[in-house]
C-alpha cells in the first residue's frame, strides 16, 4: 500500500522521552507520521535516529518507505505546511520540562503559546481531531480524586510548568466547542523508565531524589561501619501518602491504542498508576538499595527552613522535591481502566526488582552523564 494512504497523524516532541516511545509504537503498528523536528532537519534526523536506537527501532526503512516523514518546524512559530497529504489528526507531544520561570520564556512558550499555534495550524488545514498530552498535575493543589474532567475554577498550582499545562488544557477546550472538534486529552503523572529494561533518558524527579540519596550515602558512609549508613534524617511529608510513578512503556502503549480505536476519542486519560506505591514504601526501598538508614517522616514545616547539614543536601532545592513526598492527589483513571480491560493491558507494578532495575540503569550510565548499552542487551 502507497504510504500516502496510511492513517497520517502529525507529531510534535518525538525526540522527547514519551514522544520516542509513542513514535516507535505508532511506527511498529504501521501509522504513518509526520513528525516536526527543529531545524536543521540534517542534525535532528540523525540525532533522533540513535535516540530510536536505544528502544530497538531501526527508523531508516520507515524513512525510505515513506511511513515516516520528517519535517523541518518550531514551535511557537514555524509549522509546516501539509504537502506530505492528508492529515487526519495532530498529536501535540512537545513540552517543556522546567518547572519555574526564569526569564528564557520557558515553559511558557512552547506549554502555552506551542499548543496555541498548533491550533491555530489545525483550524487552517481543517483537522477536526486533536490529541494533547498533558499533566495529571493540572489538578493544582486539589484534594481528593482527581476526576477525569477539566478542572475549573482554576486551581492553585505549585509551579509553572503546571499552570502553562492547564492554561494549554482550556485553550484545546474551547478549539473543540467552538470549532466541532474532537480533543483527547492524555494526563500521565511522573514518569520513569521502561518496566523491562530500566531504560531512561531523563533523569528528573525520582531520580533527581535517588541521585541526591546516592551522593548522601557517600557523604556521610564510614567504611568502618560496613556497607550500611545511619543518619537522622527528617523527610517532609505523610508515609501513606502515594508516590505516583509510572513507566513509560506503558503510558505510551495507552496513548497508542487510544488513538488507534475510535471510540475511546473524546474523553481525558489519567495516565497513573493504579496501585501507586507508599512514600513509606519508596522510603524502604531506598534504604535497601542506597544502605542508608535513618529517615523518617515529619511535617513540612518543621523540616524546610530549619535543615539539619545532612537534611540540607536532599531538601536545600524543596520546591524541585515537593511533589515526591509532599503533594499526593488520587487520581481517577476509569478511561484509562476501560482501555486495559478492552486491551488485556495489565499495569506493570513497581516491585522491589523493577524498581532496581530502573536505578541500576540509572547509576550504570551515571545518571544521563554517560551513554549506556542499548536495552536489549541490558
Amino acid at each position: 500500500m502507497n504510504s500516502k494512504y496510511l492513517p497520517t497523524i502529525m507529531m510534535t516532541g518525538t525526540t522527547g522521552f514519551l514522544g520516542q516511545y509513542v513514535l516507535r509504537d505508532f511506527l511498529l503498528r504501521g501509522r504513518r507520521v509526520v513528525a516536526v523536528l527543529r531545524p536543521p532537519l540534517a542534525d535532528a534526523l540523525p540525532r533522533l535516529t540513535r535516540m530510536l536506537e536505544q528502544i530497538g527501532i531501526d527508523l531508516a526503512p520507515f524513512v525510505e518507505s515513506g511511513q515516516f516523514v520528517p519535517v523541518e518546524g518550531s514551535l511557537p512559530d514555524r509549522l509546516p505546511e501539509p504537502d506530505w497529504g492528508p492529515t487526519e489528526a495532530v498529536l501535540h507531544c512537545a513540552a517543556s520540562l522546567q518547572l519555574f520561570s526564569n526569564g528564557n520564556g520557558e515553559p511558557i512558550t512552547t506549554n502555552l503559546e506551542g499548543a496555541a499555534a498548533l491550533i491555530e495550524w489545525a483550524q487552517a488545514h481543517n483537522i477536526k481531531e486533536f490529541f494533547g498530552v498533558s499533566t495529571a498535575y493540572t489538578c493544582g493543589w486539589n484534594r481528593g480524586v482527581i476526576a477525569e474532567d477539566f478542572h475549573w475554577p482554576r486551581p492553585d498550582f505549585q509551579t509553572d510548568y503546571e499552570r502553562s499545562k492547564w492554561q494549554a488544557e482550556i485553550l484545546m477546550r474551547d478549539w473543540a466547542e467552538q470549532s466541532g472538534g474532537k480533543l483527547t486529552l492524555f494526563r500521565p503523572s511522573f514518569l520513569v523508565g521502561d518496566s523491562e529494561t530500566g531504560y531512561t533518558c531523563q533523569f528528573a524527579g525520582f531520580y533527581q531524589l535517588a541521585r541526591l540519596i546516592g551522593v548522601l550515602k557517600q557523604h556521610y558512609s564510614d567504611p568502618g561501619n560496613g556497607k550500611l549508613t545511619h543518619i537522622p534524617l527528617r523527610i517532609p511529608g505523610r508515609p501513606e501518602s502515594p508516590q505516583n510513578i509510572v513507566p513509560i512503556d506503558f503510558v505510551a502503549r495507552i496513548i497508542d491504542e487510544v488513538i488507534h480505536e475510535p471510540r475511546f476519542h473524546g474523553r481525558i486519560y489519567h495516565l497513573t498508576n493504579p496501585e501507586p506505591p507508599t512514600n513509606d514504601m519508596m522510603k524502604r526501598f531506598y534504604e535497601h538499595y542506597f544502605g542508608l538508614y535513618g529517615g523518617y517522616f515529619a511535617d513540612f514545616d518543621e523540616v524546610v527552613g530549619h535543615c539539619t547539614p545532612a537534611e540540607s543536601l536532599l531538601w536545600e532545592q524543596f520546591h524541585l522535591l515537593t511533589p515526591r513526598t509532599v503533594h499526593n492527589p488520587l487520581f481517577d483513571c476509569a478511561n484509562t481502566r476501560e482501555v486495559m480491560a478492552a486491551r488485556r493491558i495489565e499495569f506493570p507494578t513497581l516491585d522491589l526488582d523493577r524498581l532496581t532495575k530502573l536505578l541500576d540503569y540509572a547509576t550504570a550510565c551515571d545518571w544521563g552523564r554517560q551513554t549506556k548499552a542499548t536495552p536489549q542487551n541490558i
